[in-house]
């Protein structure tokens, strides 16, 4: 099908670039390079010079040969997000789906990712290094709060299944939670934040406390807890939204102690928790299917990290990160209705009550060898192994007997281990070439279980396969302000246990295998239409062509896998973002295509282009920054057998934040959003429910 704009695409983008060069670029956030003027009211800069952190060695955004947005703080920030969803609203090629329900919620990048599915390792999640995942359907598949992260990061495409995994078609989302350091001035010993927010749509609220400590010297502690509660939400036509209200607690605990002659080495943990518990919630969270009624549901997050750092001062070739990892995610349900097909014919399809749970062991060591050939030539070298042992369950009490796992959804063991070097190679800060490679393995179990009539039944099957992820990138700088960057990847995906064991059956499996092919092109600009202002641009062309894709959906009666011989991804991204000392834009769009390369239909879970365009304005003598952000979404009708057409729609959002530096109010931050201005009534393509109508936001944030 290729990359058929419609004239309504090319007009959209052609005025949005037009107002992006005209008027400003991006917000910024934290890190401030050599060459940029100091940005709005914190001193940020764009997301294009934010440091990248997850793709080998650190490096700027712009010089990075692969898709990657990195959110700092205060991008987070000013997005008062209610859910980890909203988050992602600037980032091209990503898009939350499911539902509103903070329960509901899932990502899909690059229109990989779909809300039933064994996605799992199609889209890697970690947090602080650790891989989260959580698959029962009907439900989301992370559950989170912003307010603990300082740092997400975006990596678009299989290039970056080197590092994290094969199989990671989508790419890699990684969020990294606060630290102590981030509340603690040099000879503090004592530090933190207060914050409370308010949301009017929901009528839903943050109260939130960070305490951050050195009681001795190289040690540093930190605690935060947070609490967040909200109401249904409203549409734009006023109506309720259901299931959209949550109440959540979540807190994190971490502790570094830094040693050694040169204060080279540290130790380091964290344990991290968040729960909510609702009652009378639709059992069906993403709203794919109906009549399963109503189930009280307690969800738990935990994670947990014991870690060591050594940097080998004066060894170049030693520069060691270990740790090992324990994470948790459960869901309890009880007071499940029963579904009636007639008055004398009633049941509980998913038992009296019942607890899924993913539990999960990680262990990982990498290390990065430095290596100087010459003036011109600088190598740097990351090898690394890991592994993984989890175990889900999902037993279902039905009086009687308990039942374990289901058809759809067997209970199992999977262990996973591996290996990977990636290679980054420098000449004269002009050329950067990166190769790399990984090798995985994966052996799949399920012993015994508990069929629908209460027998037991002893299958007691292994699967076991290997995955390789080989890659190649590149970054040429051909002048100061033009860069062409391109890689060529291929990852291997290694079924999940719903796709071996679907249905009680073990299944003739094949690994998916994804091509993927990126290009771009960089431009940065200083001084270019007034002096101090900067431009920077990225803009990124891919194919992902995968074999054997995995397909699930629900065909009215039950839940079936279909494997599509030859799907294929393409399509386009562009990220921009221009500043004076004052004014300040940017501009961020996706079009992407989705095809059964066998039958030449639409894939599943293909998103609406789209683009946003955000401008601002800092008054520096009283550090406020105020703006505009306008979110243009077109209409889909390129959509699969089981999907419906949305319309296109327009979202303005405005937003202000002041900081004051003296006075009584010196150290705090006052933040006010309105979002949807004109209460649109809308739907987006890749959610199951309306989505929200306009809202005031308002938070309050103070360091002490």
């Amino acid at each position: 099908m290729g990359l058929n704009k419609t004239f309504h695409s090319r007009l959209l983008g052609g005025v949005a670039l037009w107002g992006l060069v005209h008027t400003g670029g991006a917000a910024a956030q934290d890190l401030v390079p050599e060459t940029a003027v100091t940005l709005p009211v914190d001193g940020a800069t764009s997301m294009l010079q934010q440091i990248v952190v997850s793709a080998g060695v650190p490096k700027v955004a712009i010089d990075t040969p692969q898709a990657v947005t990195v959110l700092g703080q205060d991008a987070i920030d000013a997005q008062q997000p209610r859910t980890i969803g909203d988050i992602f609203s600037e980032v091209p090629g990503v898009t939350p789906i499911g539902s509103n329900s903070v329960l509901g919620e899932s990502i899909n990048i690059r229109g990989i990712g779909e809300a039933l599915s064994g996605d799992e390792t199609r889209i890697i999640i970690q947090v602080d290094g650790v891989n989260k995942f959580y698959e029962q359907y009907r439900m989301g598949s992370f559950f989170s709060d912003p307010e603990l992260y300082k740092q997400v990061e975006v990596l678009r495409g299989p290039a970056s299944s080197t590092l994290f995994g094969s199989g990671a078609m989508g790419g890699v989302v990684t969020f990294t939670t606060k630290d102590a350091s981030d509340f603690l001035d040099p000879g503090d010993r004592l530090g933190g934040r207060v914050k409370t927010s308010w949301d009017s749509n929901g009528n839903g609220w943050l109260g939130s406390a960070i305490v951050a400590a050195e009681p001795v010297e190289n040690l540093e502690l930190l605690g935060a807890l947070n609490y967040r509660q909200s109401q249904d939400l409203t549409d734009g036509h006023g109506d309720k939204i259901d299931d959209t209200d949550f109440n959540s607690i979540n807190g994190l605990i971490k502790a570094r102690y830094t040693f050694g002659e040169n204060d080279d080495q540290s130790v380091f943990a964290s344990y991290q928790n968040w729960s909510s518990d609702e009652d009378n919630q639709t059992y069906d969270q993403i709203a794919w299917g109906t009549g399963f009624g109503d189930v009280d549901r307690t969800v738990t997050d935990q994670t947990a990290i014991l870690g060591y750092e050594n940097a080998f001062t004066g060894n170049d070739l030693l520069d060691v990160k270990a740790q090992v990892s324990w994470s948790d995610t459960r869901v309890k349900q009880k007071n499940q209705d029963q579904i009636c097909f007639s008055p004398t014919f009633c049941y509980y399809p998913f038992g009296l009550s019942s607890e899924y749970s993913y539990e999960t062991w990680q262990g990982k060591i990498d290390n990065v060898a430095t290596f100087q050939f010459s003036d011109s030539w600088m190598a740097y070298l990351t090898t690394g192994l890991d592994g993984q042992y989890q175990e889900r369950k999902n037993p279902r009490d039905f009086g009687t007997y308990v039942r374990s796992g289901s058809g759809s959804h067997p209970e199992g063991k999977t262990k996973t281990a591996g290996v990977y070097t990636q290679a980054e190679l420098i000449w004269n800060d002009r050329v950067t070439l990166i190769p790399g490679m990984r090798i995985d393995y994966s052996n799949v179990h399920v012993g015994s279980y508990v069929d629908g009539t209460g027998a037991t039944v002893n299958l007691n099957e292994d699967k076991t396969k290997f995955g390789y992820s080989p890659k190649f990138a590149a970054m040429v700088k051909m002048t100061d302000w033009l860069g062409v960057f391109g890689s060529v990847a291929h990852t291997e995906r290694l079924p999940s246990l719903d796709e071996v064991f679907s249905n009680y059956t073990v299944n003739a499996i094949e690994k998916e295998q994804s091509n993927n092919f990126e290009a771009g092109l960089t431009f940065s600009f200083d001084d270019l239409v007034v002096g101090g202002d900067s431009f920077r641009l990225k803009g990124t062309a891919f194919r992902n062509n995968i074999t054997n894709y995995y397909a699930s959906y629900w065909n009215g009666t039950t839940v079936v896998t279909e494997i599509i011989p030859k799907a294929r991804y393409e399509g386009l991204e562009l990220e921009a973002s221009y500043w004076t000392d004052s004014v300040y834009g940017s501009l961020g769009a996706s079009l992407i295509r989705g095809e059964n390369a066998n039958t030449g239909g639409y894939m599943n879970a293909v998103p609406a282009d789209n683009a946003f365009l955000k401008v601002g304005y800092v008054h520096r003598p009283w550090n406020l920054d105020f703006g505009w952000k306008g979110d243009f979404y077109a209409a889909q009708d390129r959509v699969g057998t089981d999907e419906n057409r949305t319309a296109g729609y327009v979202l303005h959002n405005l937003y202000a934040a002041w900081t004051p530096m003296e006075g009584h109010l010196a150290g705090s931050e006052v933040r006010f959003n309105i979002d949807n201005v004109f209460d649109k009534s809308y739907r987006h393509h890749l959610s199951n429910d309306e989505g929200a109508g306009r809202s005031f936001k308002l938070s309050f944030a103070r360091k002490f």
